[in-house]
């Protein structure tokens, strides 16, 4: 199937929801015969993204990039991402003007690492991408495998590369041999993309800490990234009636992919607490994961009611859920500026209880534009949110604040910029420049 859209054209080709390697080819041959464009007169420059994770998939670090994709576009550049298919959907699709490419992969450790498979159809899409004209490279995330390769390719391309890290510690793991691996990981391959890139980007100073840990000798460049102001702004809604909660319930929210280490465990024990002083109270849980059962389990043996676990939703449903939400909750063990919901929250005026984890106080003052507490507290977690919950000019005035820092600091237009000027240093004068 082909279908052309607006001025320029978006193909979604399937064969039983596989792409079929001959018309691969195609597409890739038509990227090819793409480089060299001029835009105003001015050459176009063509980057290739490497992401462990990327849509359909929702999180913050898949949210970072197709913002920033979508924005770079806009700019006049061309974008190709390099993904993992973890969600089995189209093997290649065109979104928002860039181009999506979907790697068989399998997705180990209880789902929360996407590992390419080494098919035919793999080598072969790696091959075209090889050939095709690109300019630059980018990575996420030093630990994903997506990472590494694209280190690899931008060696054999012989084109900069720019790494973008979003953790500002090594990943949290519930088994200590996983743990370890982990962190020999970061340490072999997840230090040669740091210490080899062209240019290091992070979003706050724990994560520039982070790298230097993991070896970057090259400078570090902080740029927070952005919040969709126009989509994270309040506005009526009837969801409360569409979900079943009282018009009068207070609404505690959390968002978050649902792993061991974003804690959402905690936040049901505390719930439990919760709910005896403030009976009409309810928790909405967002997001999918390998680890919903045990919290579903958990919930249930706990004996607490008012627990809903709405799954993962699309990112405008996201906005709608915050609008009747009273108290926004980020139980995560490891963060690296802060959860990006917090920031969403943050900007229609709600009030978070985060843990102090990463660059959260970069963020987040405690009692000033947010509640703070250690990970894995969960008595205090409780205390926090009933705070919250009996202190309306608390909340309010928190909110307030909240809102007004995250509408300053965190604007897409100053991230893109950011980044656009990142690009062109490497080639005006730069390494690169002809």
């Amino acid at each position: 199937e082909s279908a052309g859209v607006g001025s320029g054209y978006c193909w979604t080709y399937a064969a039983g929801n596989r792409i079929t390697n001959d018309i691969l080819f195609v597409l890739l041959e038509c990227d090819w015969r793409r480089g060299g464009m001029k835009n105003n007169g001015k050459d176009i420059k063509k980057i290739l993204i490497f992401a462990g994770y990327f849509y359909p998939r929702l999180g913050g670090s898949e949210q970072v990039i197709y913002e920033l994709s979508k924005r770079l576009v806009k700019r006049g550049y061309e974008i190709d991402i390099i993904t993992c298919n973890t969600e089995n959907v189209l093997t290649y699709e065109e979104l928002d003007g860039f181009h999506i490419y979907r790697l068989a992969s399998w997705n180990i450790l209880g789902g929360c690492y996407p590992v390419p498979k080494p098919t035919l159809t793999t080598f072969r899409t790696l091959w075209g991408l090889l050939k095709g004209p690109h300019d630059i490279v980018f990575t996420f995330i030093r630990f994903f495998i997506t990472s590494f390769m694209g280190f690899i390719m931008s060696k054999l391309k012989k084109k900069p590369l720019i790494h973008t890290e979003l953790s500002s510690r090594h990943s949290v793991m519930s088994n200590r041999i996983v743990d370890l691996i982990s962190r020999t990981y970061d340490h072999t391959f997840g230090a040669l993309v740091v210490r080899n890139a062209d240019k290091l980007i992070c979003n706050c100073n724990r994560t520039a800490k982070f790298l230097t840990h993991l070896g970057a000798k090259k400078e570090i460049s902080i740029s927070p990234s952005g919040v969709d102001l126009a989509m994270f702004a309040k506005m009526p809604t009837d969801l409360k009636a569409r979900i079943g909660l009282d018009d009068g319930a207070m609404v505690i929210t959390s968002i978050s992919r649902l792993i061991y280490a974003k804690g959402i465990q905690d936040l049901i024990l505390a719930f439990s607490r919760i709910r005896q002083e403030v009976p009409n109270v309810k928790l909405l849980i967002i997001g999918s994961g390998p680890f919903r059962q045990e919290l579903e389990k958990l919930a249930i043996k706990v004996g607490v009611g008012g627990i809903l676990f709405l799954g993962q939703i699309a990112h405008q449903e996201v906005a709608e859920v915050l609008n009747i939400t009273d108290v926004f909750v980020n139980t995560s063990y490891s963060e690296a500026l802060t959860a990006y919901p917090v920031l969403e929250a943050g900007a229609m005026g709600i009030p978070s209880v985060t843990t102090d984890v990463g660059g959260t106080r970069e963020v987040i003052e405690d009692y000033k534009t947010g509640l703070l507490i250690k990970s894995g507290d969960i008595d205090a977690l409780g205390e926090k949110i009933c705070e919250f919950i009996k202190n309306k000019d608390l909340r309010e005035e928190i909110g307030k604040n909240i809102q007004q820092f995250v509408t300053e600091k965190f604007k897409w237009d100053h991230a893109v910029q950011f980044y656009c000027e990142e690009i062109e240093s490497l080639f005006n004068g730069g390494k690169y420049g002809s």
